[in-house]
């Protein structure tokens, strides 16, 4: 192992959190990518480096008839020895290691002159959420960069949301060895509640630090109910809160509020001299009345000072920036001109693309030594009260530079620079590109309407009267469950779209048919979907017509026909370059039909195979929704030990990541098999679970376990009719779903009144 190659892995934060993500278990490239919102590509090329250094061990696996290739942890501790003319590196298996937080996470500050008292306060034990409010340029985010530089660091932005925010929590809180939020977001079937408490309870069960930076431009309600959340519940974790403005988060002992003013004058002088010695006491107490002790004013006047000692009393500010702009080469007028166009920071990459000269580090260096441009890690931006100033000058073409941001963030591949793509097409009115841009949703990133749904949301509601906007809006009501929102506007725009769109529009159609029980009118749409087919030989456009066609056979009770049309659903998908979750899917209703017909020792051979594809993939959702089908199948069968087995590991982990509706048709396996079994206590531990779970949350199917109880009471020989007569009051108004719980019942119970 190479010393330089190995510390340049380690100083790479990337490197870092895939080392971090794969301590929780083994990963294929292309789910790691999504995690992490990155290209695919750039992490399997970073998975072969690490695994060259001899940090992550690579295999081939066999996976539904074709070879997939895992990553894993390969060491858990690295030891570096410094020897005289040598140094030494041994890596020690099977011991665990904290990989430490990179700390471009926070802006760097290279000098913070006073704010004791300030930072006394807000390091106090006692105060677990901390909000620090004041205009801008007055110091709040180099206090915390100072104090709290590992924290998880969040800078607020315009366009983020709840989902992108919480995303970042939970690979923060991953390299703190809590896996639990990133599991849950991963899985889908996401619910708020469930994700302030799993974050809640990351943040406290690892004393995490989380700072969230620029506050006051939050423009998703979600994030400011989230964090009224924390402030009412934290005790061990700590928040930190920058904003303009003064939020309200709620009041108590443990939350301060910090308004910050300007530095004390001696911390100003200090400063002022560090920058500029020739300045005389009496110049400075001008400038000092002038400023208030405002941080940035006084960086901007000792560059100011240089050329002009003449300090202009009105506008202070502006006069300050002015001169200094004045002083600016043209080079370095033109940088500020283009980063002033976004309102966002910019990687240097991005920079160096939209700025195409070659002195672009040296002007970078100057702005950055003169004040005027700030630096977070690996982003540069320009602070706000200067970009009024640089947008009044600014001459540049905003459309042209948008439009090459545009194509360098979708070079990037990963979910979150598309919608960021996104929301600058449509900032600059281009309807081809907004087209183009969904169709590459359609084709590549299929998993945003799932991650980030909210998000996506807010772009397209900004494009207004588009069609092809108003079809992937149909797709976010739907993935909701408002099934007529999503309908009218399919409706609307079916005539108006071509191609791809069209299809997308029509296989639409017909599942929002079929959830709404309007079954002639699916059929319709399937009919016309085939004369699609006629003149598109898109694989794609052929699953999707595939996966509706096996869905409305399956609801027609046309299993045979169902299980033919689901096989072809099988054959593209495995030719497809699509996510691994679909083809899991799809072995998953091939299972379920099977089961429809009774073949059951059928069903649990595709079972088996979505289980190996999820264990391949680390898709544990999908892992344990498969647990879940297993035991149902076993249960059928007769063989309650496996379903015991197969059931208590998905009770767990969707108890775990609170996913009550699941975990209660686990709980409700569990305890009928375990009833088959006769291990009473057990099972009437599951059916108060159940019963917790109804009370909590009012899911029907929980209710079951007052019925469940009555039978363990019977068994006992003691009277379960109070029970019995509990679970049919609570499911009057689910009589199928009273039935079917008496169904599986029955199997192993034969006593009792209904």
């Amino acid at each position: 192992m190479e010393v330089p190659q190995l510390i340049k892995a380690f100083s790479n934060e990337t490197n870092l959190q895939i080392l971090s993500i794969l301590r929780s278990g083994s990963f294929n490239p292309r789910e790691l990518a999504r995690i992490l919102q990155k290209n695919e590509t750039d992490i399997s090329r970073r998975l072969k480096a690490l695994e060259r250094l001899g940090l992550v061990e690579g295999r081939w696996i066999r996976v539904g008839g074709r070879n997939v290739r895992i990553y894993s942890l390969k060491v858990g501790e690295i030891k570096i020895t410094f020897k005289p003319g040598s140094v030494v590196i041994q890596t020690l298996k099977e011991k665990s290691y904290e990989i430490p937080l990179p700390e471009s996470r926070a802006p760097a500050v290279e000098n913070l002159f006073g704010r004791e008292e300030e930072i006394r306060a807000i390091t106090s034990p006692e105060k677990r959420v901390v909000i620090v409010y004041g205009i801008a340029g007055i110091g709040k985010t180099s206090i915390a960069a100072a104090v709290f530089k590992n924290a998880f660091w969040y800078q607020m932005g315009e366009m983020d949301s709840f989902e992108s925010f919480m995303w970042q929590m939970g690979l923060f809180l991953n390299t703190l060895g809590y896996r639990l939020l990133l599991e849950y977001l991963r899985g889908g079937d996401r619910e708020e509640k469930a994700i302030y408490e799993i974050a809640l309870e990351g943040i406290e069960s690892t004393e995490a630090e989380v700072v969230i930076d620029d506050l006051h431009k939050c423009s998703d309600d979600k994030i400011l109910h989230f964090l009224s959340f924390l402030a009412g519940r934290i005790q061990k974790g700590k928040i930190i809160i920058l904003s303009r403005e003064k939020p309200n988060l709620g009041f108590g002992e443990h939350i301060l509020y910090l308004p910050l003013g300007g530095l004390k004058i001696e911390d100003a002088y200090k400063m002022v001299k560090m920058e500029n010695t020739s300045i005389d006491l009496q110049k400075f107490a001008e400038i000092y009345n002038l400023t208030k002790g405002h941080p940035l004013a006084l960086k901007l006047f000792t560059e100011a000072y240089r050329n002009n000692r003449e300090i202009s009393r009105s506008n202070i500010f502006d006069f300050l920036f002015s001169e200094v702009y004045g002083m600016l080469t043209e080079d370095e007028k033109f940088m500020l001109q283009l980063i002033s166009l976004f309102n966002e920071p910019l990687e240097y990459e991005a920079i160096r693309r939209l700025y195409k000269r070659k002195n672009v580090f040296a002007v970078l260096y100057s702005l950055l030594n003169k004040g005027v441009l700030e630096r977070r890690g690996e982003l540069y931006f320009l602070h706000d009260l200067l970009r009024g100033f640089v947008e009044e000058v600014r001459d540049i073409s905003e459309k042209k530079y948008y439009r090459e941001y545009t194509d360098y963030l979708l070079e990037k591949g990963a979910a979150e620079s598309f919608l960021r793509a996104f929301g600058y097409a449509v900032r600059i009115g281009d309807s081809e590109k907004i087209k183009e841009l969904i169709t590459l949703r359609v084709k590549k990133f299929k998993r945003i309407i799932q991650d980030f749904p909210e998000t996506y949301m807010k772009v397209l509601v900004q494009i207004g009267d588009n069609p092809y906007a108003k079809k992937e809006l149909g797709h976010i009501y739907f993935q909701k469950g408002l099934f007529r929102k999503a309908l009218k506007l399919w409706l609307e725009v079916k005539d108006e779209i071509n191609g791809i769109h069209r299809a997308d529009v029509v296989s639409s159609l017909a599942d929002v048919y079929m959830e709404l029980y309007e079954f002639e009118k699916a059929e319709a749409c399937l009919k016309e979907y085939e004369e699609i087919l006629k003149s598109n030989d898109d694989p794609e456009v052929k699953l999707w017509y595939y996966i509706e066609l096996t869905k409305f056979k399956f609801y027609m009770e046309k299993p045979e026909e169902a299980l033919q049309s689901a096989f072809k659903e099988l054959e593209i998908v495995k030719n497809l370059e699509t996510y691994p979750e679909l083809e899991s899917l799809v072995l998953l209703h091939i299972g379920d039909i099977y089961v429809s017909m009774e073949r059951v020792h059928d069903a649990t051979r595709y079972y088996l195979q979505a289980l190996e594809i999820s264990k391949a993939y680390s898709l544990s959702f999908m892992e344990h929704t498969v647990y879940f089908e297993l035991a149902k199948a076993h249960f059928h069968l007769g063989e309650y030990e496996k379903a015991v087995e197969y059931s208590r590991k998905s009770v767990d982990y969707f108890l775990k990541v609170r996913n009550y509706r699941r975990a209660a048709g686990s709980l409700g396996y569990h305890c009928v098999s375990c009833i088959g079994l006769m291990r009473l206590k057990e099972a009437e531990e599951s059916a108060e679970e159940m019963i917790k779970i109804a009370q909590s949350t009012d899911y029907p199917l929980g209710w079951a376990g007052y019925i469940f109880l009555g039978a363990i009471k019977n068994l006992r020989g003691e009277d379960g009719s109070e029970y019995f007569r509990l679970g049919k009051e609570k499911l009057k108004d689910q009589k199928w779903l009273y039935d079917a719980v008496w169904e599986e019942l029955g199997r192993v119970y034969n006593g009792g009144k209904r």
